[in-house]
């Protein structure tokens, strides 16, 4: 790795920064990508580095989830990550935004339709007479069509009020359908995922038993039944010793004699912070 600190250029597996104006949370950030400074040229960070890439006195540790990622880190494969991955393609495809619904159009009444065409029925009535008699019909005409011209607009805004109740409710419903069907996914999905984890703790617990022990300094007064329940910094420890690190650590514990034994302990390359 490549590190650059304050005007100091730092290259190899392990660097010493305590004698450096800088914290190992930024180090650990910039090692991430998330930060800019230090400029930093190492590995990519795999998903363990978000568990244990950064191990200080005041961390916390989701023991089970970070092991887990330790053991895939190995190439620990388990009966549901085929499941797990059919289940989060379906979840992409319902991954859509909330539809966007048709104005609502204000309806025309039934009242005012009917009306309308008794209106336009008595023109015609009028315009039929006085064409029997031979009277003059161009004023009557013009009402007819203006009677009837304003009846089909009313009854067009009526069919088109309608039409859009219509497909704001359809919509609706398939939005609502379709967060349905992506829950029941979504849970189905944190299902897999805890099965898989149980097995992929499963398969290297003996071996975080073996790296608990052998983590240096003292060991804890009060051991807890379940290794999972182990401090965050030995268990931290001990993850990272069972996973693939290709990325530098960040390690601003005592807990090794010098930066080189911990990269040594941890057979990873090391910023000791």
């Amino acid at each position: 790795m490549k590190l650059h600190v304050c005007g100091t250029a730092y290259e190899g597996r392990v660097v010493d920064l305590r004698c450096q104006p800088v914290d190992g949370a930024t180090v650990a950030a910039a090692i991430r990508g998330t930060w800019p400074l230090p400029a930093v040229d190492a590995p990519a960070a795999g998903p363990v580095y978000d568990y244990c890439g950064h191990v200080h006195p005041s961390m916390g540790l989701r023991t089970k989830t970070a092991l887990a990622a330790a053991a895939r880190s190995r190439g620990h494969e388990t009966a549901h990550d085929d499941t797990i991955a059919e289940l989060r393609e379906r979840l992409a495809d319902l991954d859509r935004a909330e539809p966007t619904l048709p104005s609502a159009r204000e309806s025309v009444d039934d009242a005012t339709v009917a009306e309308l065409r008794e209106s336009a029925a008595t023109a015609r009535g009028r315009l039929e007479a006085r064409e029997t008699l031979g009277a003059e019909t161009a004023e009557i005409r013009a009402e007819v069509r203006e009677t009837t011209r304003t009846l089909a607009k009313r009854e067009t805004e009526r069919t088109a009020a309608r039409q859009s109740r219509q497909q704001r409710r359809d919509r609706a419903r398939e939005y609502r359908d379709r967060q349905a069907r992506r829950r029941r996914l979504a849970d189905r999905l944190a299902n897999r995922r805890r099965d898989a984890r149980r097995d992929l703790v499963d398969a290297v617990a003996e071996n975080f038993v073996a790296a608990l022990e052998a983590v240096p300094g003292p060991p804890a007064a009060d051991r807890p039944d379940d290794p999972g329940d182990v401090p965050p910094v030995p268990a931290a420890l001990a993850v990272l010793r069972l996973a693939r690190t290709d990325a530098p650590v960040v390690v601003a514990t005592d807990r090794f004699a010098t930066p080189t034994a911990a990269a040594d302990w941890l057979s990873a390359p090391v910023v000791r912070c």
